[in-house]
């Protein structure tokens, strides 16, 4: 019973770590950096994977096979390419499902301050303070022990505040929070496509560059 508690309590902390590090602008840092972007490398890396019999048989006949000490182990390769398709097809997704307002802005006050006057001044003050209100009203539960509306007044007009813009910069705030943090289950599983392509890409590129070191150290000591 006591071993059931604590798989559940371990499971649940998991969880929630997992939640807290995958968040839509967390996803945006990994998916803009240059490794990511790399990916796109992975075509090349299946070739590389189909020709590499070929390769091999050709240097085993013509040159005896003492060229073959010098290619790449083919785990390598397939290490490489399995991390760089993980990787481009966490990208695809986080682009096609990432919230708009995450993609556009770093954060919640970024979002404020570029868009609150300007909505202000097209008179879309109410039609902002009603998709906040959904977006509140279809949170799922665990959302609702992670956020609150506490301070909002759905049905008072911010043009009957004395600061009608600095009132809706609050309604943005609110709704790029909503955002950042909705499908979280999706989004769990787009940081392990992350994290799992990443690993697979670090493994042969940690070995080489150990590998490539050690080089001058030998030589340095001999």
């Amino acid at each position: 019973m006591a071993w059931g508690v604590n798989m559940r309590d371990w499971w649940e902390k998991a969880i929630f770590w997992l939640e807290a590090h995958s968040r839509w602008n967390q996803l945006k840092a990994l998916g803009s950096s240059n490794l990511v972007r790399a990916s796109i490398l992975m075509p090349a890396f299946g070739y590389m994977l189909l020709l590499n019999e070929q390769v091999h048989q050709y240097l085993t006949i013509k040159y005896d096979g003492w060229l073959l000490n010098y290619l790449p182990n083919v785990w390598r390769i397939w290490l490489l390419f399995y991390g760089s398709f993980f990787l481009a097809v966490a990208t695809i997704l986080y682009s096609l499902f990432c919230p708009p307002e995450v993609k556009r802005y770093s954060s919640a006050f970024e979002m404020a301050d570029g868009e609150a006057q300007h909505q202000y001044n097209m008179g879309q003050s109410k039609m902002v303070q009603d998709y906040v209100k959904r977006l509140y009203a279809d949170r799922p539960e665990w959302m609702k022990a992670v956020t609150d509306p506490k301070g909002l007044n759905f049905n008072f007009d911010v043009q009957n505040y004395t600061d009608p813009k600095g009132a809706l910069s609050t309604y943005f705030i609110h709704q790029w929070t909503l955002r950042n943090i909705q499908r979280r289950g999706l989004r769990i599983f787009l940081y392990l496509l992350f994290a799992i392509g990443l690993a697979l890409i670090a493994i042969p590129a940690g070995i080489t560059f150990l590998q490539v070191t050690s080089l001058p150290v030998k030589h340095l000591f001999q």
